[in-house]
């Protein structure tokens, strides 16, 4: 395909003809190409050669012809005759078309001439169409390409055996389309099906051409089970009753499925609920620990004997975020009693910064403080209360400056008690030796026996680095983003290591990756519940002993023969005395073996046990503060 070209002789006296056409334009209704032509002169010769008797053919059509009699002086370049022609496609847009240029160069006779085949671009016809895949009942769109906006479209489709017009010469490329419900019909054996669209584009009364497309119907699924409601119930736990909020990692939930239906004679075959890292396959599920907070979303499903799915039933609660009390800072120093800092004074002034969960305002904390002499078994209440941030002084002027303290901060909620502890050193001096020992100290009051103290204040260095970068350091690379570090204190570490560190595992048991069981394939991966209820397909096979059943041996009852009253008894033989005075004759003697005893065969099914309660799925287990460095 090409939108121009050209055709040259061959030279006579350095001098040839060429014939080229380019495209104009094209009439996409009329199916047409209008070219624009030229013949002029061409070759390797600097001068003119008298030329005459010129000739071009153009699709069959002579564009241009001259008497050999007529003769031009022709020079490279030189404008023979040019003009325009309009050529006419195959019904499929295609077309090539041959073309053919003569002339008498330097003789009467014709000296040169060329032909060639050329293709000119193909011109769009029949129109093409697409539809989108729709559930029979609702609208689909169909939507035309077409070449021309003289183009009409008729529209038709095939279902199965089912034909039909959707639309005829239409103008719009754009048709809206609602497959019937009775197409359905169809497909009796499945859900959806292949749908084709035939568009015929018409150009006025005649057909071009025609293409089709595709399309799946699909059935709609509104023959199915349904459920009335998902509800959700707290399981409170530790939580106070009168809260009456859930509490993340305090609070359960139990969900459950009500008014859950068949339709048309169909039963309810299977169960499912899912939501906040939990799932069940009966009609009541009750959670382990909800450990995130905010909104989360339980939703459920049946299923019924014709594997039809409800639509889905969601419930919402939300989850008040919770977290143990923690510590960010703490200082404790000695001061005076207005609370002004002295090396040597005899009061504590300390700045605790803190923070607990509120829960809605439905959690309060306590706030202790404690200090005891060093080392020493008892501590004294201080009797002071604290504010995160805020500064109090304690210690009634009883601090003594000779002795280190040990100061502990206690924070209390709802649910966990946190405790941190802080040191007050002796009276600040240079240096001092243990009265009546062997202790010596430096910045500090010397304390212990055998023993070199720094205070707390002083740095240390080694080799001209600060003894607590080197520890730091150690600290770093022992404990390095990512590592879990477990203890029974409720204390950040980043207390001892610094770094961040986030709660992690919160009532959780943690597991080796094994990358070969996809249950615990991937790091940091949640599962598992604390409680499951098992199916009928999850209990071990087993079958029921009939056992033995005891009757009545040699009793005395009665049995009706030919309805007269026989009595048993153990006298004369075991007989059976038949009563004769209603005309039958007497029969007598007639013996039965172990005085009437017998059996009877009894038949039946056993009664119903077990109550399908949820049963503890717990592993033997030992609680602890789990942490996981983050930065």
């Amino acid at each position: 395909m090409a939108s121009s070209g050209s055709i040259t002789t061959g030279q006579k006296e350095g001098r040839s003809v060429t014939l080229s056409w380019t495209l104009s334009s094209q009439n996409i209704a009329n199916n047409t190409s209008t070219i624009a032509w030229t013949l002029k002169g061409s070759g390797s010769a600097s001068g003119w050669v008298m030329s005459g008797g010129f000739k071009a053919v153009i699709n069959g059509t002579t564009v241009y012809s001259s008497s050999t009699d007529n003769r031009i002086q022709l020079k490279n370049g030189t404008v023979v005759a040019s003009g325009s022609l309009t050529i006419a496609h195959n019904s499929d847009g295609t077309k090539s078309f041959n073309l053919s240029c003569e002339a008498g160069v330097y003789t009467y006779a014709v000296s040169v001439s060329a032909s060639g085949t050329h293709t000119l671009n193909t011109i769009p016809r029949a129109s093409s169409v697409t539809a989108t895949s729709v559930n029979m009942g609702s609208a689909t769109t169909i939507t035309i390409s077409r070449a021309s906006s003289s183009f009409t479209h008729t529209l038709t489709y095939a279902f199965g055996n089912s034909t039909g017009t959707i639309t005829t010469k239409t103008t719009s490329t754009s048709v809206s389309w609602t497959p019937a419900l009775t197409l359905a019909n169809q497909i009796p054996s499945t859900t959806s099906g292949t749908c084709t669209i035939t568009c015929d584009t018409y150009n006025g009364s005649s057909k071009i051409g025609t293409k089709t497309c595709t399309l799946t119907l699909t059935v709609p699924s509104s023959v199915k089970p349904t459920i009335s409601s998902l509800t959700a119930t707290r399981v409170d736990g530790s939580v106070p009753a009168a809260w009456g909020i859930y509490v993340q990692s305090k609070s359960k939930a139990t969900l459950t499925i009500n008014g859950a239906a068949g339709i048309y004679g169909s039963t309810i075959k299977s169960y499912s609920i899912s939501g906040g890292g939990y799932s069940g396959t009966q009609s009541s599920l009750t959670t382990g620990f909800l450990n995130s907070s905010g909104t989360i979303t339980f939703t459920a499903t049946v299923t019924d004997s014709r594997g039809r799915t409800s639509a889905a039933a969601t419930v919402s609660i939300s989850v008040i975020a919770y977290s143990p009390p923690s510590f960010s800072s703490y200082n404790s120093q000695r001061c005076n009693s207005g609370g002004t800092l002295t090396d040597d004074g005899t009061y504590i002034k300390g700045t605790v910064s803190y923070s607990f969960a509120s829960c809605s305002s439905k959690n309060t904390v306590t706030r202790s403080t404690y200090y005891r002499v060093s080392g020493s078994s008892t501590w004294t209440n201080a009797s002071a209360s604290f504010n995160s941030g805020t500064a109090f002084t304690f210690g009634g002027g009883k601090i003594s400056t000779e002795t280190s303290y040990e100061v502990r901060y206690d924070l209390k909620d709802a649910f966990s008690t946190i405790s941190i502890t802080d040191i007050v050193s002796t009276a600040s001096v240079v240096m001092d030796f243990k009265s009546g020992g062997k202790g010596v100290a430096v910045g500090k009051v010397s304390e212990t026996d055998n023993c070199f103290e720094v205070s707390e204040k002083w740095d240390v260095k080694v080799y001209g680095k600060l003894l607590k970068d080197y520890i730091k350091e150690f600290t770093g690379a022992l404990y390095p983003v990512g590592s879990i570090y477990m203890s029974v204190k409720n204390t950040n570490p980043s207390t001892y290591f610094g770094g961040t560190w986030v709660a992690w595992g919160t009532g959780r048991v943690p597991v080796g990756v094994n990358a070969n069981d996809t249950n615990f394939a991937t790091v940091e991966k949640t599962g598992g519940a604390s409680t499951v209820t098992l199916t009928t397909a999850q209990m071990p096979s087993h079958t029921h002993a009939k056992g033995t059943l005891a009757t009545a041996n040699a009793g005395g009852h009665t049995h009706d023969l030919k309805n007269q009253k026989a009595s048993w008894g153990t006298s004369g033989g075991n007989r059976v005395l038949i009563d004769a005075t209603s005309g039958y004759t007497a029969v007598s003697n007639k013996t039965t073996t172990s005085a009437g005893s017998h059996s009877h065969t009894v038949s039946g099914s056993t009664a119903a046990a077990g109550s399908g309660s949820a049963h503890n799925n717990l592993q033997p287990y030992i609680t602890c503060y789990m942490w996981k460095r983050t930065a």
